[in-house]
């Protein structure tokens, strides 16, 4: 360090400044093209910097900076411009740009740019603080550090150990050190991911309906008497055997196996449709206790017996009055408007205990061993389903949000109870009902604009007759209704199955084979039988949304439009990557203003930033007083221009 105007070396302040006279025998005069003693009279006389920087210099300052503040503001900048187009782009489709320039490139580009506008400014307020620094007797190799700092990353690291009081010299090194991280964090912003984008030239869409039957679904056989056609009664008939078979489901049109659909309330469409609601009417079977060869019943008269070759499964349809004491609220409501009331009663072991292995069942002793016995009673009835759906990587997901019972509308066939009409409809009334972009209910359903076409039909509803468009009716034709109901009640499910030993867990339907997936191998309980009639009221569901129509046409197929997605490589924005490199801008703008006040408030100090000729010019440190100190430059072209 140097001490008492010592430098570096241990020489002094005035070696250093003052060159010895044989260098003057080193400069060869003929060499410039004018008169070293003319160029003594042009070259003014020294002055005092601190006598000097004052004058002129109050409000100019900032003409000292213009290259060091336009970078700060083009780094600036270019953070904000990284911002907003990562902000653009994400959530989007990776760009395809020509000359296989991508995102990132462009970031990357935009990032170099950045960190070279933002070392500019720290480059320079490094090469000023050295001036600051050598306000005071400091080594001269110091001098060395402070320019390196300002052009290398080792320089700045290497400045960090020499001049760790500098405040400003310090943190511009810290920037140049960590501006190492601006490209990698920037391109750490940008993440890749699949993604879903919208296909504009495809379309998605379910089937749904307004109105059953749709155009040739049945027919009149007499009067009064209508038939179904041979599709739906293959439906029923497939919903019983192979519930979960292909051929009962939905099938969307989705072009690409990735499609969505509007939701509003969390529904995305409705449709007329069958619903069932089930009770165990287990605790209403009567029997005579631990006698295996005896008959256990229902009040109805259903009966099973343990005994081979006797009843195991019995499947019967009436109006359910014998159980009104197990109802729960939905079955009170439903029994009474039911396509098919349908009891099951079936011997089973599911209902058994097992106490360490021993089966602990109601029937201890059968030619099949210990036994038990299940029965469950089912209502089908016309309904409004609302949907929630979606398709993704080929598979519909399809869930029922909620129902709707859908009674006979008297009011829109003008006819009393108990009368008869071909022109009765079981009528659910959505609510809320969405029409052209609005949502309707009871409250002002009555206020749909009328237009064109467009139907409005009176309902009652809780006791109350509304007038309401036929967009938010869904209805069931009661001659189709009666259809249904005789196939189920007549021909589908009553009958009875037999047992024998020698015919392991499988059961004899006889003509009514397809009743024996209902026994499930004598593992038939509450919960398989409720599952497979509500597979069963899916299936019907399904064909009614297939062959159904519009409440304006029986010809018109309704479909629930959608959009269909493609899979797709998009872009993810992770802002958090961006606040090094912000901050990092943040930090050069704050100290390049410090600095700037710093020359505003301290007139004494030049700006001279990397500029070498103020050391030439002027040397270090204060020579009042002593004439004999000089600037090197001065010295030298004196004592030459003297030897001649």
């Amino acid at each position: 360090m140097a001490t008492n105007g010592t430098l570096d070396g241990g020489r002094t302040q005035k070696e250093l400044l003052v060159p010895k006279a044989d260098t003057c025998s080193r400069v060869d005069s003929s060499l410039y093209d004018f008169d070293p003693k003319s160029a003594q009279g042009m070259a003014k006389p020294y002055e005092d910097p601190e006598e000097t920087t004052e004058l002129g210099r109050r409000h100019h300052v900032f003409r000292f900076w213009p290259w060091e503040l336009g970078s700060v503001f083009v780094a600036f900048s270019l953070v904000v411009a990284t911002y907003a187009i990562l902000l653009h782009f994400n959530g989007q489709r990776v760009p395809e740009w020509p000359f296989s320039i991508n995102l990132n490139t462009l970031i990357a580009l935009i990032s170099t740019i950045m960190r070279s506008a933002m070392l500019v400014g720290v480059a320079e307020v490094i090469s000023q603080t050295k001036w600051a620094w050598f306000s005071r007797p400091r080594p001269l190799s110091h001098f060395q550090y402070f320019d390196a700092a300002s052009r290398s990353i080792s320089g700045s690291i290497g400045l960090l150990f020499v001049a760790p009081t500098s405040l400003f010299g310090v943190l511009c090194a810290l920037i140049t050190v960590l501006s190492l991280g601006i490209g990698p964090f920037t391109q750490q912003a940008i993440k890749t991911v699949g993604c879903l984008q919208t296909h504009a030239g495809l379309n998605a869409s379910l089937p749904l309906a307004h109105f059953v039957p749709g155009d040739g679904t049945y027919y009149r056989v007499a009067s009064g008497v209508y038939e179904l056609q041979i599709d739906m009664k293959g439906t029923m008939l497939n919903a019983i055997v192979n519930p979960t078979g292909n051929d009962l489901a939905i099938i969307p049109t989705c072009p690409t196996g990735n499609c969505t659909f509007a939701r509003h309330d969390g529904i995305t469409h409705s449709s007329i449709g069958m619903c069932s609601s089930c009770i165990d009417t287990t605790s209403l079977i009567s029997g005579p206790g631990s006698e295996y060869y005896a008959n256990y019943t229902l009040p109805n008269g259903m009966w099973i017996s343990p005994a081979s070759d006797m009843a195991h499964l019995n499947v019967g349809t009436d109006n359910l009055t014998w159980a009104s004491s197990v109802f729960t609220a939905e079955t009170a409501s439903v029994a009474g408007l039911a396509l098919a009331n349908v009891t099951i009663l079936s011997i089973t072991t599911e209902t058994c205990s097992n106490n360490g292995g021993i089966l602990d069942c109601p029937i201890p002793k059968s030619f099949g061993g210990p036994l038990g016995f299940v029965a469950t009673s089912f209502s089908l009835y016309p309904c409004l389903k609302n949907y929630n759906a979606m398709m993704e990587r080929g598979i519909l997901s399809e869930r029922v949000v909620s129902t709707q019972t859908a009674p006979a509308n008297r009011v829109e066939a003008n006819i009393s109870a108990n009368s008869y009409s071909p022109y009765l409809n079981y009528t659910a009334l959505q609510r809320p009902c969405f029409i052209d972009g609005e949502w309707y209910d009871l409250s002002n359903v009555s206020g749909v604009p009328q237009r064109e076409g467009r139907e409005f039909v009176s309902i009652n509803v809780d006791g109350t007759n509304y007038t309401t468009p036929s967009e938010c009716l869904y209805k069931m034709m009661q001659p189709y209704a009666y259809a249904l109901s005789a196939l189920m009640t007549s021909e589908l499910f009553p009958g009875s199955c037999s047992y024998n030993a020698r015919q392991g867990n499988a059961i004899l339907c006889g003509r009514k084979w397809w009743l024996s997936g209902l026994y499930h191998n004598k593992k038939a309980s509450f919960d398989t039988l409720r599952t497979a009639f509500d597979q069963f009221a899916t299936a019907v569901t399904n064909r009614f949304r297939t062959t159904g129509s519009s409440n304006y046409d029986a010809r018109v197929h309704e479909v629930l439009e959608g959009v269909v997605n493609k899979v797709t490589v998009c872009t993810v924005f992770q802002w958090q990557w961006l606040l090094m490199p912000t901050l990092l801008v943040i930090v050069t703008a704050t100290i390049m203003v410090a600095v700037l006040m710093q020359n505003l408030h301290n007139h004494k100090q030049p700006v001279w930033k990397s500029s070498m000729l103020p050391l030439l010019y002027y040397g270090f440190g204060s020579h009042r007083g002593d004439p004999n100190l000089r600037p090197a430059m001065d010295l030298r072209l004196r004592r030459c221009y003297d030897s001649d």
